[in-house]
């Protein structure tokens, strides 16, 4: 068969294979035979009988094929023949004669092991974050100074002994502090505050839930803008009570190492508010987009995309302040001007039943993004090579 079609399959740099309406081979790239480790010649031979354990729901794709349908599967764990199990993507498209009659089908499949297993590692590593913090009971906070909010682990609610459905303001926190011990703990906030950057406090409290008096150790950093203003400041807490001695390096390392975990993350890390306004921002997130933290701080997340995607964020907000979480792809806008392709997993932040902003870990897929734009390029250029042999032929065939 004389068939630029078939040309096309066996130059292909897919995996793809071309097959007639009995699901015999017609043709397949050369991708196709190594990913299926085929070393003989299959051409004329029915794909069952090479492949004999088909899924059902394959066989009614590939019929479905055969009646003119278009099959498009995005994601599905499989069994390569070589034992490795691994994640594809596949699509079933009829192929046509000349008089418009379904020739067969085109199938071809897609290993996308490497992204699904990037989604598996996005998924755990806060889970893991979290694990690490309730094993060495650390409470953690970060205070937007600029916005008045306050974000806090489960930990530093159960230090307190407070219900982590009742938010925590600077002043219910200075409320909690014994009377002996408040004029002491606020010298060293409102130090740090206008310039010594690092804060440290010991002092007593009554939990809320027990009434027991609790020894906690707070240690913190803050942070300032380029006019010497504080914007943001971070540090853990922990019950010193029964461990008095406990040394000072360790705690005082608790806040930093979390900001250096934050910091030192491929991902990109970004909460916003209620308002969709940035409350914060990791190093790697705001490197992603050409920015520093502190440009990015207080500005709304619609500023960096392009009016097509702002309206694509505005409706995935909503769904955020509905509750629901989500993953999904997004091109956000370099300072440069230039296109930022990001994978996201996208969380609301929930605070007494009541939507407070979201919270998205992103990772960038430009280099994903550049290669499907490279192989369109060459689908591209296969398919003008395919249309000026067809008007070849059919200049001969004349």
């Amino acid at each position: 068969m004389n068939n630029p079609l078939k040309y096309f399959v066996e130059k292909s740099m897919f995996c793809i294979a071309m097959f007639d309406n009995n699901m015999c081979y017609l043709a397949t790239s050369e991708v196709w035979l190594q990913n299926y480790l085929i070393k003989d010649d299959i051409i004329g031979k029915n794909h069952y009988d090479i492949f004999p354990n088909h899924p059902d729901h394959w066989i009614e794709a590939h019929r479905a094929g055969l009646r003119g349908e278009t099959v498009i599967k995005i994601e599905e764990e499989t069994e390569y023949p070589r034992g490795v199990h691994e994640w594809v993507r596949w699509h079933v498209l009829p192929w046509y004669l000349n008089d418009n009659d379904i020739g067969g089908i085109l199938l071809t499949t897609e290993d996308i092991t490497e992204r699904k297993q990037r989604e598996k590692e996005l998924n755990t590593v806060l889970g893991r974050f979290e694990l690490i913090q309730q094993a060495a009971k650390i409470g953690m906070w970060d205070w937007n100074i600029s916005e008045q909010q306050i974000v806090l682990n489960a930990e530093y609610y159960e230090i307190l002994g407070r219900n982590n459905k009742h938010s925590i303001g600077y002043d219910d926190f200075l409320n909690m502090i014994h009377p002996e011990d408040i004029s002491r703990v606020m010298d060293s906030m409102n130090n740090a505050l206008n310039g010594g950057a690092s804060y440290s406090s010991e002092f007593r409290i009554y939990r809320e839930n027990d009434i027991k008096l609790r020894w906690i150790k707070d240690q913190g950093h803050i942070e300032f803008n380029d006019n010497g203003a504080p914007v943001r400041a971070y540090g853990a807490i922990i019950d010193v009570t029964e461990h008095k001695k406990l040394s000072e390096e360790h705690l005082r390392s608790a806040g930093e190492e979390y900001q250096k975990f934050m910091n030192t993350m491929m991902e990109g890390v970004w909460a916003i508010d209620r308002n969709a306004i940035t409350t914060f921002v990791n190093n790697s997130m705001a490197e992603m987009l050409g920015y520093s933290e502190e440009e990015m701080l207080g500005n709304s997340l619609y500023s960096y995309m392009d009016d097509k995607w702002r309206k694509i964020a505005i409706n995935k907000f909503s769904e955020r302040s509905d509750g629901k979480s989500e993953r999904h792809e997004f091109m956000f806008k370099h300072k440069d001007g230039s296109e930022v392709w990001c994978l996201v997993g996208a969380n609301p932040i929930i605070e007494n039943d009541e939507f407070i902003g979201a919270v998205a870990v992103l990772t960038s897929i430009n280099d994903r993004k550049k290669l499907e734009e490279q192989k369109s390029k060459k689908i591209a250029e296969l398919e003008n090579k395919i249309i000026d042999l067809e008007t070849r032929l059919n200049r001969s065939s004349s």
